[in-house]
């Protein structure tokens, strides 16, 4: 039967069968890979850094992340809780296609991971806290917001199982014991026991911010 049919009309149809299904087998040029450089220049100096005409100066983050840690007050982590609000703001206000695969992207996960990471530490304190309102430290109302915002935008991108696996994995960070100073030194910092040698996963869960009640922030 193919003998039957013009050479140039089998050859014309086997070129328009190949490039069909090359469209079909590349992924087409989507929506998100339209939006990226948009949500890559509403985050400019944020967490991507700020390209000049002549230079580029790096991204606030990392700076605001050391600044809170050193400071680890409500003056000095300020900026960083307003960067990780419009991240997740600016996250959410692309398109839903796109949450998931932007949530990919390198700067995005180290801020999101980081950010929420380093919450539960500061609420945490330098010792296992009570499980009252003490396990929340100094963080306000506004905090504990960011912190259920951050923890959705978290569960939406990457799924309940990375959250309790990133939940587990913050455990060994958080200290297990008070630290003893004497003469202005720390004498057990070297040895200081962690969290997860001490306290069982569900002690931990109780006296840390995981446990927060979140539905009284939406």
């Amino acid at each position: 039967m193919l003998d039957q049919i013009p050479r140039p009309l089998l050859v014309f149809g086997v070129l328009a069968a190949g490039i069909a299904m090359f469209f079909v087998i590349q992924e087409p040029h989507s929506v998100c890979m339209s939006q990226l450089p948009v949500f890559q220049e509403s985050q400019q100096g944020q967490i991507f850094p700020r390209q000049g005409k002549t230079s580029q100066r790096p991204a606030l983050y990392p700076r605001l992340v050391e600044n809170c840690k050193v400071g680890n007050s409500p003056g000095a982590c300020y900026e960083l809780f307003n960067l990780l609000r419009k991240l997740v703001r600016d996250l959410h206000g692309s398109p839903n296609e796109c949450l998931l695969p932007f949530g990919e992207v390198p700067e995005v996960k180290k801020a999101l991971v980081e950010g929420t990471r380093l919450m539960v530490q500061l609420a945490w304190g330098d010792r296992p806290p009570e499980k009252g309102i003490e396990k929340f430290g100094w963080l306000e109302a506004s905090d504990l917001s960011l912190f259920c915002q951050l923890k959705d935008t978290m569960i939406k991108i990457y799924g309940d199982a990375d959250w309790d696996a990133f939940r587990l994995a913050t455990h060994p960070t958080l200290p297990g014991e008070a630290q003893i100073i004497q003469d202005g030194i720390c004498a057990n910092c070297e040895i200081i026991k962690k969290a997860d040698a001490v306290l069982s996963s569900e002690e931990i869960w109780l006296r840390s911010l995981f446990s927060l009640r979140c539905e009284q922030f939406r």
